[in-house]
């Protein structure tokens, strides 16, 4: 079966991005080409999320950002914060430059304590595959 096959079934868009459900039961996060991200962005993303969260079945989240994509202070932090996590089991993110390697490795090393993983990838079968073996 090749992992990269999905439906998708149901999409949002906002500010920065594309978010999709996936009929694998992954959410893929495609953020927007030359943008930063901005704490308002980041809140309106996990409140979205968050009303879409049945309380049962963790979340599975594919980040891929897009070229030239930045991310403020404010919104890496509230994004890392432990209680903006209980809701997803894993993150992935897959990294096309070095700046995007270094923020990575800065979150996962902030969420290390946290309940939810975190990894990135270079390819994106590699990260769905890894959400998809996760265990609640």
């Amino acid at each position: 079966m090749l992992l990269t096959n999905h439906s998708v079934i149901e999409s949002h868009r906002d500010r920065t991005a594309l978010i999709e459900f996936w009929d694998n039961g992954i959410i893929f996060i495609k953020i927007d080409d030359n943008v930063q991200v901005e704490l308002e962005d980041s809140e309106r993303q996990y409140n979205f999320l968050r009303s879409k969260f049945n309380g049962v079945n963790k979340l599975r989240v594919l980040v891929e950002p897009g070229r030239f994509t930045s991310i403020s202070n404010e919104a890496r932090e509230f994004s890392a914060a432990p209680e903006r996590n209980a809701m997803t089991i894993g993150s992935a993110v897959l990294v096309k430059s070095l700046a995007h390697r270094i923020v990575i490795n800065f979150m996962i090393n902030f969420i290390r304590k946290q309940s939810m993983k975190m990894r990135m990838f270079d390819s994106k079968e590699k990260a769905i595959e890894w959400l998809l073996e996760l265990k609640d």
